[in-house]
């Protein structure tokens, strides 16, 4: 997925993200799972530091926002809105997810 994705779509309470590729597979990633693969500098920073949260139980995303042609910036509930995810670094996050229709 280097080219955006047909659709992206925050479920319903921002429990997940559905992307939606060109051939029409729809893939759900749940927002902990987001909120803990950000690698922004400050979350690489906690990361090395040995102070990144192991979870985000409860957290949600609030907001998605364009970075034009490149990814998303995801806003989360705990506030944290730092982290841009590329489209091909979501496409791998998606790797081995089930097909979010079946």
């Amino acid at each position: 997925m280097e080219a955006a994705p047909e659709s992206i779509i925050v479920s319903k309470g921002g429990a997940n993200l559905v992307i939606s590729d060109r051939e029409g597979a729809a893939r759900a990633i749940d927002a902990a799972r987001l909120r803990l693969a950000c690698r922004c500098a400050h979350c690489s920073r906690a990361r090395l530091d040995g102070k990144f949260p192991e979870r985000f139980d409860g957290v949600t995303i609030t907001a998605v926002d364009s970075m034009g042609h490149y990814g998303l910036n995801i806003t989360f509930s705990d506030g944290h809105a730092r982290g841009i995810y590329p489209w091909s670094y979501l496409a791998d996050l998606l790797k081995d997810l089930p097909n979010a229709c079946s």
